[in-house]
């Protein structure tokens, strides 16, 4: 096995120390997230231990571990053995400091010689703690610091945008962290946001696999380099943050969010989003039974336009408009929010032709507000490479687009379509489904089950939006991780 230092010494820490007990962390953790933190993964090791295919994994003869590698392996299956504290869960932090990011992985020891003995054999080479400067070493190479049991290695790497945003060169400081970052790094000052603490804490107390909370906001400005702080929407999107939760079930993987939005974002989500559920008409004569995927859904329109205007490009937006003699709002007036998409089998290749390729098949739906459409559509006719690329009709209610002729003719003969797959779930502002057959393709021969399908609903409630996705597998004894590692 390769001498693998940093890298490989995290994520085995990482991924394969166990069981969560009662002691809340999340609590120390606060202590250390400042105003620049982006992100804040918590991987709750003992219920993920609890589904790993440890044994089927050890006896697997297909894994043809020498002596060594299997001793390494047993290591990795166990360990309890490690000296990890196997009461408390790992972290993952994510901050950013002028042009330069920092990932650290938070965990705690109980056995500071088992640590470094193991870890020695695992990362084949010698792992030691300075228990005067209470750092540690990858043979002579700093990786972490440790403080009260709590552990803590880090990596540090130069923000890519810097360069090309400033027209510079890219930015110096990838790698590993320096004795000055782990020393400013225990001195830390919580944030004392009360909202932000609020989300975080909301976050990171769902009783899942692996939750997660991001700093949407500091994304955003991170990834404008400032930029939207300028902006008139900057006010909408102060303190916006995102929560998440992973877990794998029996015969099923679930994946959740929760957004957070300051008041101001909420009044406004509120007044475009309120009683504005999926309209599954949209659909009543297009038949679905047959795609591979589709989504239902809403959208607010004026919701957009307020985004736009406020982010101050609603001039651009109309100068590009202009020449099809359209602007922000006759679109606006033309559609309803309702839409529908579906994706269908691909169309047979041509064996006749050496050039051809297999080409997509699906189907655009969009609600329309009646003759304040007209506008709209009369553009939309007359571009000849939207005509050359896409079939399209229309009536009072919706405005279509289909690669095929025939995906088009119960809406023409106003005849309903049979829809028996369609599930309309009541109370949420889109539901998509999707069969695994793509999914699939990627594990053939490795997985021992299959998706069968994949939903997902949004749902805006009081201002807030939240998502739930359901990944469905052919089998359900087992905890999905099983099939995933290949094993019944």
């Amino acid at each position: 096995m390769k001498r693998i230092i940093y890298g490989f010494l995290m994520f085995s820490v990482w991924l394969l120390a166990v069981s969560c007990g009662g002691d809340n962390t999340d609590d120390v953790i606060l202590g250390y997230t400042t105003d620049n933190t982006l992100a804040i993964v918590k991987v709750n090791l003992g219920k993920i231990d609890g589904k790993l295919p440890k044994k089927e994994i050890m006896n697997d003869k297909s894994n043809k571990f020498s002596a060594s590698e299997k001793e390494k392996m047993d290591l990795f299956m166990n360990a309890k053995d490690n000296g990890i504290d196997i009461g408390k869960p790992m972290y993952m932090v994510t901050d950013k400091d002028k042009d330069q990011f920092s990932f650290s992985f938070i965990g705690w020891l109980d056995d500071e010689a088992k640590f470094t003995k193991n870890f020695s054999k695992i990362s084949e080479t010698k792992i030691s703690i300075d228990k005067g400067k209470n750092l540690i070493y990858s043979d002579k190479k700093l990786i972490g610091s440790i403080k009260d049991g709590m552990m803590v290695l880090s990596r540090t790497v130069g923000n890519p945008m810097a360069g090309m945003m400033g027209g510079g060169a890219m930015p110096a400081g990838d790698g590993e962290a320096t004795e000055k970052f782990y020393t400013a790094f225990w001195e830390r000052k919580g944030t004392e946001k009360e909202g932000m603490i609020a989300q975080i804490e909301k976050s990171l107390e769902a009783d899942a696999d692996v939750n997660a909370w991001i700093n949407i906001y500091s994304v955003v400005n991170t990834v404008s380099r400032g930029y939207i702080e300028t902006l008139a929407v900057n006010k909408l999107l102060v303190d916006a943050g995102c929560g998440m939760s992973l877990n794998f079930d029996k015969g099923k993987i679930d994946f959740k969010t929760n957004t957070f939005f300051n008041d101001e974002m909420q009044k406004l989500v509120k007044k475009y989003y309120d009683s504005k559920g999926v309209d599954y008409n949209v659909v009543k004569n297009i038949d679905i039974d047959q795609a591979k995927m589709y989504s239902v859904g809403f959208f607010s329109l004026d919701f957009v336009k307020y985004f736009v205007k406020e982010a101050g490009f609603e001039p651009i937006v109309n100068q590009v408009l202009e020449y099809k003699g359209l602007t922000m709002e006759d679109i606006a007036a033309a559609l309803n929010g309702n839409y529908a998409f579906a994706l269908f089998a691909e169309q047979p290749v041509d064996p006749n032709d050496p050039y051809a390729y297999p080409k997509p098949s699906g189907v655009v739906a969009l609600g329309i507000n009646g003759d304040k459409a007209n506008k709209l559509i009369d553009a939309i006719v007359s571009e000849e490479s939207l005509r050359y690329y896409a079939k399209m009709f229309h009536n009072k209610e919706v405005l279509v687009f289909a690669t095929e002729d025939s995906q088009l003719q119960l809406l023409k003969d106003n005849k309903a379509a049979a829809n028996k797959k369609l599930n309309k779930v009541s109370g949420v502002n889109s539901y998509s489904w999707a069969t695994g057959e793509d999914f699939n393709k990627g594990f053939e021969g490795k997985a021992k089950a299959k998706v069968v399908s994949i939903e997902s609903t949004t749902k805006v409630d009081g201002g807030n939006a939240s998502s739930e996705t359901v990944i469905k597998l052919d089998k359900d004894k087992k905890n999905a991780l099983h099939y995933i590692f290949g094993y019944e």
